[in-house]
């Protein structure tokens, strides 16, 4: 049917009328919305048809052939927000994130006959929209483990290599006459040392000869 206009200052649908506008306004940017209301201002809606869970409008447009807009909601009560509404349009906007112009004008359009017969909102509402809310039917997915994987045992960690082999300590140790199962004893850093000469020569002799007789008791 050709969109109505409403009349008088408190049509009976005044409130719903404008929160479809609202709606509008949440769904296109600033250019969309401005463009989409001098349509509907200048009557590009030349139909409109309300059925249950969808709202389909033609709308003139600049090329000869008319667009076609399908404003499709979920149902519910009242003004359905923004993430409850899907839109469509034969323009090449469409697929936007934005509504583009051609649903602006049919979203007022709905808003004035919104106005006029409330009951249109419950109408729009009532029916079961061809898509679903994108949260609508969501359920928490928990992965499962195969069987094989449950009866798998844990595998056990691998045991730490060995530290590398210090054969000139290990050869030191045996000329030392270390015990069995005495761990090789850690040697200091090799510092230069600078010895000043004995000038003592008795004193030399006792240390030499002491040196001589040195032995390391490892019991």
């Amino acid at each position: 049917m050709k969109p109505r206009k409403p009349f008088g200052a408190n049509p009976p649908g005044r409130l719903p009328a404008t929160m479809i506008k609202v709606l509008a306004a949440e769904l296109s940017d600033q250019g969309r919305l401005s463009r989409g209301k001098r349509y509907w201002a200048e009557d590009a809606v030349i139909d409109l048809v309300v059925g249950h869970g969808a709202v389909t409008a033609v709308i003139q447009g600049s090329r000869p052939d008319p667009y076609v807009v399908t404003i499709e909601a979920t149902q519910g009560k009242g003004v359905p927000s923004k993430r409850e509404v899907w839109m469509t349009c034969t323009c090449p906007d469409d697929g936007m994130e934005q509504a583009c112009k051609h649903a602006v004008a049919a979203l007022f359009a709905l808003s004035d006959e919104v106005a006029i017969e409330p009951g249109l909102l419950e109408r729009w509402r009532s029916g079961s929209s061809r898509r679903r809310s994108p949260t609508a039917g969501l359920a928490e997915v928990v992965p499962i483990r195969p069987e094989s994987a449950r009866a798998m045992p844990a595998a056990e960690p691998e045991p730490e290599p060995e530290p590398p082999r210090d054969p000139i300590a290990e050869e030191v140790g045996m000329q030392l006459g270390a015990p069995n199962g005495a761990g090789v004893p850690e040697f200091p850093a090799i510092e230069s040392l600078r010895h000043v000469g004995i000038r003592d020569m008795q004193l030399a002799d006792v240390l030499h000869d002491a040196i001589d007789h040195l032995e390391i008791n490892w019991e």
